[in-house]
């Protein structure tokens, strides 16, 4: 049958509160260090004596709402004074008999105390241990509180200073999100910005598209001089050029050479030494050719006209080496 335990005309019975307050305090015991004069235990002769305060033991709080004189007898013997929760046994309206303080003795060591899952199992005996001492004719030797405290304050002010914590973590890494672009879905999307990429990117077969390293620019001017017979003859004009860190003959292609027209247009035009003498279809581009020697790259442009032409050049290189490297 289904019981509700925080509805409307229903009873919130003990054993629910009880797990409640047990599961809030993660399972620990202790008395109210401010409440009343938080159960004091003091001595004298052969009894001890347990002042006002509360306790929270395993889920259930029980009050002190005096004092309790406790006798401890004269015989020779290791004590230790707890309160006993005893679910086996059953109140009345009149009387707690779930509770009380209780003795308990060994002659040789101070004694193990029982402590069953009393929330678990809403049955059984649990003994919270409020202090120790030794008994012998004299009276009360060797004492110790052992008794333990729940600050609630303290509680309630590390869980603020968590949640807090969390919270700004939170809040500093959303500021560090300008927008949606920052994310790349899995199944889509749209990115705003620059992607950079440095170990390149692959498919699922493990083949790299281009990108990150393995492209690789040359920039420069070159000045290719006026030609011996203009018109009918190329000038060709050589500069050398070093390899780029990483690439050599066996593993560089290119990919485009582009040349800036007077317009301020590229032109992504290699051209040809076999064309004709009119030079109205070079439109600010120079015929050109790109070699790969094993130290060095040659670029050679050739001019037909009669004087000399500057040109801007931009050399696009691919680094070809094989990757291991896949997603």
């Amino acid at each position: 049958m289904l019981k509700g335990h925080v509805f409307s005309k229903q009873l919130f019975e003990n054993p629910i509160f009880a797990l409640f307050i047990n599961t809030f305090l993660n399972g620990v015991n202790g008395v109210s260090n401010n409440y009343k004069t938080g159960m004091l235990v003091s001595y004298s002769g052969s009894n001890v004596t347990v002042s006002s305060g509360a306790v929270c033991i395993q889920g259930r709080f029980l009050e002190e709402d005096t004092e309790t004189p406790i006798a401890v007898g004269t015989e020779s013997a290791y004590c230790k004074l707890v309160i006993e929760i005893d679910l086996d046994k059953t109140n009345t309206e009149s009387e707690l008999n779930q509770a009380t303080y209780k003795v308990v003795k060994s002659s040789s060591a101070y004694p193990n105390l029982t402590q069953t899952n009393i929330v678990k199992n809403v049955s059984g005996i649990y003994q919270y241990e409020l202090a120790r001492f030794r008994t012998n004719s004299n009276g009360i030797t060797d004492f110790q509180d052992k008794r333990t405290f729940l600050d609630f304050n303290s509680i309630y002010n590390k869980i603020q200073a968590e949640f807090h914590t969390v919270l700004n973590e939170l809040q500093e890494e959303l500021e560090s999100v300008e927008d949606g672009s920052a994310y790349l879905l899995k199944s889509g999307g749209t990115i705003n910005g620059k992607i950079i990429v440095k170990e390149g990117v692959y498919d699922e077969s493990g083949l790299q598209y281009l990108g990150g390293d393995r492209l690789k620019i040359l920039t420069g001017t070159i000045t290719a001089t006026k030609s011996d017979n203009p018109g009918n003859f190329f000038n060709p004009t050589d500069i050398t050029l070093d390899y780029p860190k990483g690439l050599n003959i066996n593993n560089t292609a290119v990919i485009s050479l582009t040349q800036t027209a007077k317009e301020g247009k590229r032109y992504y035009n290699f051209g040809s030494s076999e064309v004709s003498t009119s030079s109205s279809f070079l439109t600010g581009s120079l015929p050109a050719r790109i070699t790969l020697n094993q130290n060095n790259i040659v670029l050679t442009v050739y001019n037909i006209s009669s004087g000399d032409i500057t040109t801007n050049y931009r050399i696009v290189l691919l680094d070809t080496t094989a990757r291991t490297t896949s997603v």
